[in-house]
């Protein structure tokens, strides 16, 4: 009886340990997917670092509630009016841009957010060359089979 009652246990723990199993593989998404992903955050990274505002916004949900905080916004930025005439005043202001991001990406249904450190370097007009490193959240979510970008954080690394 007790072997019987053991050998219950077992089988029912291997159940439930492969039922898990299996429902956690199945909720991860697809390799191409996370790929997709990765390259929706770095559209936006090459728009930023080509100045390009029409390729920026093409990178961005044309949703109204889209956000932007950067490293020194002092409030959230909504929707692409705010956040574009934000971007073209930076890009004004810095002739030279470049910004890189290794992401660590996380997705969840029509919701994915890339995760990591972002690492700017700018001229500006007078020759000055600065760089920091910022702390970012990206936000994309699926919208007519694209990733686009519905929210990003950045927030400076302070030493």
């Amino acid at each position: 009886m007790i072997r019987t009652n053991r050998t219950k246990t077992i089988g029912s723990a291997l159940v439930v340990i492969c039922t898990l199993l299996i429902g956690s593989a199945a909720a991860q998404p697809q390799p191409s997917e996370i790929d997709a992903v990765k390259a929706a955050n770095q559209a936006f990274y090459s728009a930023f670092s080509a100045r390009d505002i029409a390729a920026m916004q093409k990178a961005w949900s044309s949703g109204a509630d889209i956000q932007n905080i950067g490293p020194t916004s002092k409030s959230v930025i909504v929707g692409w009016d705010k956040i574009g005439k934000g971007f073209e005043a930076l890009f004004a202001t810095f002739p030279e841009l470049k910004a890189t991001m290794e992401p660590e990406i996380k997705i969840v249904d029509a919701v994915a957010w890339a995760t990591g450190i972002e690492r700017v370097q700018r001229k500006d007009k007078a020759g000055a060359i600065s760089s920091t490193d910022n702390l970012v959240t990206n936000i994309f979510q699926k919208q007519g089979g694209r990733w686009l970008m519905v929210h990003h954080h950045a927030s400076r690394i302070t030493q």
